[in-house]
């Protein structure tokens, strides 16, 4: 078998790792290293066993994604109640008994000015 000679550069904290992991298995950086070149382009070679994982990674984003609408829906709930306790205790405070019509468009206004400030305006 013939050899040929490349050179590498790694960041330190790879070379820490690397010396790291060749003292607890017992042997040299560069037999590690060379373990680890052999053992990346055999698991990049093996394409047939890709086509299982993107369907398994496009499946966990779908439900990364749903997931994602729910935060954000229990949010904007969250934010409409924190507006509408906001108007509610404003209104106790002041002396006349407001109007309930008035506090609702108070509660959207408000609502709609934090989502503005947050720029999620829709």
């Amino acid at each position: 078998m013939s050899t040929v000679q490349h050179t590498l550069r790694l960041p330190l904290a790879l070379d820490k790792a690397l010396r790291h992991h060749a003292t607890t298995r017992e042997t040299t950086p560069y037999a590690l290293l060379q373990l680890c070149v052999r053992t990346g382009l055999t698991t990049l070679c093996e394409a047939h066993g890709t086509e299982p994982l993107l369907k398994e990674m496009a499946q966990e984003l779908g439900s990364l994604s749903a997931r994602l609408v729910q935060v954000e829906r229990l949010a904007e709930r969250a934010l409409y109640v924190s507006c509408a306790a906001y108007v509610y205790a404003r209104a106790g405070a002041a002396s006349a008994r407001p109007d309930e019509r008035q506090l609702t468009e108070d509660i959207a206004a408000a609502f709609q000015r934090q989502l503005s400030l947050a720029g999620a305006a829709s």
